[in-house]
């Protein structure tokens, strides 16, 4: 059992109680006096006379970890009165079948009030049993508080790491484990491989060249006790490894068959002459390899090169010395609990606001715990950046509108933009229309407000809604259908894993503060199609960061399905008469504290809000223009359809990623725009500038 600390116990003395002396009268008139006894009057004693404990307070409050959990000893504050027998003692019990021991106790006469505390050490989900005992010797009935300590940092392993060597043709997968009884859930955040950071991922040894290597990663379980684990090792070869060497690049294309086939038999010469003993036959072989892998290209040769030079030295006896290895641990920092959110007002009026925004996220499907504080957080924008904000969402209020603002669109028009942050209503895509985020009256106020010029900034889980609409799936891009899991250790997100994004545009102000390439942790969706081809694309997530994701169920030895490589996240559109920006990133509530991530949003405010300029051209929109110009006779019907045509020709060539050739149809539908025959000077004009907007974007994809 822990030692305890010392109890602090305040007393009250009873008062003489004239209901007590009542109590006692009645007693001794109806029972014999040799039944007058201690035990026989807590029996007698009623109901009314038991003490009465207060709810249990710890201390801290809050939890110092992560998912509830505590990462340190808890003191447990308790108190009970009892105005008529006094409270002779509290109690407690670490676990429902565990013997009550005293927390608190007080001498006769006992007081009407007693306090006292001790502190919870016991790792693990406790239910910690507690009750106060009256001075007559009755019992109150015992209640129940339940803290979860867990203090002890995972454990990690390298299994496949044998004495420090693995051969170049293993797959590396740590396992993981939180000492018992622990929280469990745990989350590898970052990954180095000899230095570079890296998503985990199982390692391959095959990527990697022969001799020393270290694999680092900080691990944290669900509570937030983290460690650093760097496991030196050294990798080795062989004949028969180099032999699945050659076999693997023959299956990824690496090397043709015919040069597979020739390095083999020069190999397996190598081999059975080191085995017979003729050291010099074997090395005259191995160097007849190198000189043949020599001609293969990148990687491969290196590969290849490098261990026919590792088998030279081994069949020589010449390999260096191995570097130190095995397994060093330090404590790291885990992730710490963010404090529940709270919006400031149900309105904001800041002082010199230019402009409001509308932030909606009433569900009614699942609900997103970073709502509060994103919304939280789009009031602080406002006030550093000049717009006021109204919220509608019945569960925060008293921060929400009293009432849906979705009347009209002449209502909706005092709202530059709206933000749609994760109105949930589910993911069934014939769910019932009662069911969507916004009614039919409300939507078609929305779709009026939209194609009078408005703005929408759908975030996250604003692809999960109003299933039943095929214009909404078009302005949020595409419709939500499923993401991978992951697990509690991260923190503060649990179905989130890590995965390197792609900026794909930089010229856009929303993504031109990112690098090229930038890791993160969120949830990552799949969609039920891929919205490349109808929007403007500011972020894509790289897949291969994460289909084998350790931090993903089974994911390392059974691939997660996902979106066949092609995968946006971010994008932005002018849509049916309005400016739209998804970003789909955002179900974890820390996002919304870190800069990086938050200038996207306020960048896509600002933009749809009419405030900045952006380039968010798409192919739709502009192949929208001239069926619609041709259709009213705006556009000549000929230019039109060449123009129509040359579009089609732009975009074939964007989407294979080929963006010089997109732009020579873009300078001619340019062309046919500079024509006065081609149509009216405003359609042309219209054209034209969409035409310019597609051809920067190719250039700049190309030059990115």
């Amino acid at each position: 059992m822990p030692s305890q600390p010392p109890l602090v116990v305040r007393t009250r003395r009873a008062g003489t109680d004239p209901r007590r002396r009542l109590l006692r009268c009645l007693v001794a008139a109806v029972l014999p006096a040799a039944t007058l006894s201690a035990g026989s009057l807590a029996v007698g004693t009623p109901a009314w006379a038991a003490p009465t404990s207060a709810p249990a307070v710890l201390t801290p409050t809050a939890p110092t970890g992560t998912n509830g959990w505590y990462r340190g000893p808890v003191t447990l504050n308790l108190s009970a009165t009892d105005g008529v027998n006094g409270v002779q003692r509290l109690e407690y019990r670490l676990g429902n079948a565990a013997p009550f021991q005293t927390a608190a106790s007080a001498a006769a006469p006992y007081p009407a009030s007693l306090t006292g505390s001790v502190q919870i050490t016991q790792q693990g989900s406790t239910a910690v049993g507690y009750r106060a005992v009256g001075g007559d010797g009755s019992v109150e009935a015992a209640r129940t508080i339940t803290i979860r300590i867990d203090t002890v940092a995972p454990v990690v392993g390298w299994p496949g790491i044998v004495d420090g060597h693995v051969g170049h043709t293993a797959t590396l997968i740590p396992t993981r484990t939180d000492p018992a009884p622990g929280s469990g859930g745990v989350f590898i955040h970052r990954m180095w491989i000899d230095g570079a950071e890296v998503t985990p991922l199982p390692v391959a040894t095959s990527t990697l060249s022969t001799g020393g290597h270290t694999i680092s990663l900080v691990a944290s379980d669900a509570a937030g006790n983290a460690a650093r684990f760097d496991q030196a090792f050294v990798v080795t070869t062989s004949f028969a490894d180099l032999d699945a060497l050659i076999a693997g690049f023959v299956t990824s294309e690496a090397i043709s068959a015919a040069a597979a086939e020739s390095l083999r038999a020069t190999l397996a010469e190598a081999a059975s002459l080191a085995d017979t003993g003729d050291t010099t036959g074997a090395v005259r072989a191995l160097n007849q390899f190198v000189a043949a892998a020599q001609r293969e290209p990148g990687a491969a040769r290196d590969t290849l090169v490098g261990d026919a030079r590792y088998l030279q030295q081994q069949v020589t006896g010449t390999l260096p010395e191995d570097p130190a290895t095995g397994m060093t641990v330090t404590p790291a920092a885990g992730p710490n609990p963010i404090p529940a959110a709270t919006p400031l007002g149900a309105s904001t009026n800041f002082p010199g606001a230019s402009f409001r925004v509308l932030y909606f996220s009433a569900t009614k499907g699942f609900r997103h715990d970073h709502i509060p504080d994103t919304a939280l957080l789009v009031q602080r924008l406002g006030e550093q950046y000049g717009f006021d904000v109204d919220i509608w969402d019945p569960r925060l209020a008293p921060a929400s509108l009293p009432s849906t603002p979705f009347t009209s669109a002449a209502d909706l028009a005092k709202y530059k933009t709206i933000i749609f942050s994760s109105p949930v209503d589910g993911t069934n895509p014939n769910s019932a229309p009662e069911a969507d985020a916004l009614n039919a009256s409300e939507l078609a106020a929305f779709q009026a407000y939209i194609r009078a010029g408005g703005g929408y900034v759908g975030l996250h889980g604003a692809s999960d809604a109003i299933h039943n609409v095929p214009w909404y799936r078009d302005l949020v891009g595409a419709w939500f259908t499923n993401h991978p899991g992951g697990q509690n250790g991260e923190g503060t997100c649990g179905s989130c894993i890590n995965v390197r994004v792609n900026t794909e545009d930089p010229t856009n102000p929303a993504v031109a503060h990112l690098p090229k390439t930038w890791l993160t942790i969120d949830e990552l969706y799949n969609f039920d199609h891929n919205p490349r081809a109808e929007v403007h694309t500011l972020l894509s997530l790289d897949e291969s960061s994460y289909q084998r994701s350790l931090n993903s169920g089974n994911a390392a030895t059974n691939p997660l399905r996902l979106m066949n490589g092609d995968h946006p996240i971010a994008w932005c559109q002018e849509y049916d008469g309005g400016r739209e920006f998804s970003l789909i990133l955002g179900h974890d509530r820390a996002q919304y504290y870190r800069d990086p991530f938050t200038r996207i949003l306020l960048s896509g405010i600002h933009w749809t809000a009419g405030q900045t300029e952006a380039n968010c051209s798409t192919f739709r929109q502009t192949r929208t223009l001239i069926s619609g110009g041709a259709a009213a006779g705006a556009l000549d019907a000929e230019p039109a359809a060449a123009a129509s045509a040359l579009l089609d020709d732009a975009q074939a060539a964007y989407l294979r990623q080929d963006y010089p050739a997109a732009t020579t149809p873009l300078n001619r539908i340019i062309a046919i725009a500079g024509t006065p025959a081609a149509g009216s000077e405003a359609a042309r004009a219209e054209l034209d500038r969409q035409a310019r907007q597609l051809r920067d974007w190719m250039l700049a994809l190309k030059s990115s």
